[in-house]
């Protein structure tokens, strides 16, 4: 993703924009891949759902949000498919918010995932979900609190003992979402008449 960015220099211009403590986000995102070496092979997954976050330290170039994600649709490709919902409670993202024209991050949670057969095949239907990502949010247009997505995440699903065998499922997926940020603090930004601004015009 970032060797894409390199030769972009203009979307790295630097701007003062800031994202103020306690400010929120709202996410819509789809996301899919395969599994990687490291567990149990041949298997992929489809993953929808939602993302609330909120602020809880902001610097004037970067801040740290804390966030929590509802996936209601988790389909899992393997030798017996499986459909389930799982649920992240624990996911600390750092952004950088120096840029003019994306919003660049890292992240890193853990959850659980329910589903309706054994994941992998022959282990449990109860799974704990620790992942890592990085990727960007893209303003739609200048001055817009809304914005496009799209991240790389590493998701190892396991058992954590609970059954035997546990091999394990470790998974890369691609994200693509759309949200929006809001913010409590209208005198940050220059247009004073939304209350969810983020990026500057």
């Amino acid at each position: 993703m970032f060797m894409v960015l390199m030769p972009a220099p203009g979307l790295f211009s630097q701007s003062s924009t800031q994202m103020p403590l306690w400010s929120k986000e709202g996410e819509v995102f789809v996301s899919g891949g395969h599994s990687v070496p490291g567990g149990r092979g041949d298997s992929g997954s489809v993953q929808a759902g939602f993302r609330f976050g909120l602020v809880l330290l902001s610097a004037r170039r970067s801040n740290f949000e804390y966030s929590i994600d509802l996936v209601p649709v988790y389909f899992i490709t393997q030798r017996q498919n499986a459909y389930g919902a799982s649920f992240t409670p624990f996911n600390l993202k750092y952004n950088w918010t120096g840029f003019h024209r994306i919003l660049p991050y890292i992240e890193l949670g853990g959850g659980v995932l329910f589903t309706n057969h054994d994941v992998p095949d022959g282990t449990n239907s109860v799974n704990f979900t620790p992942q890592a990502g990085i990727g960007m949010h893209i303003p739609m247009k200048s001055g817009s609190n809304r914005h496009l997505g799209v991240a790389l995440k590493y998701i190892h699903i396991s058992n954590a003992g609970l059954s035997v065998p546990n091999p394990g499922l470790n998974t890369v997926v691609v994200k693509l979402s759309i949200g929006h940020f809001c913010s409590p603090d209208t005198a940050t930004y220059t247009d004073q008449t939304s209350r969810c601004k983020f990026y500057r015009p």
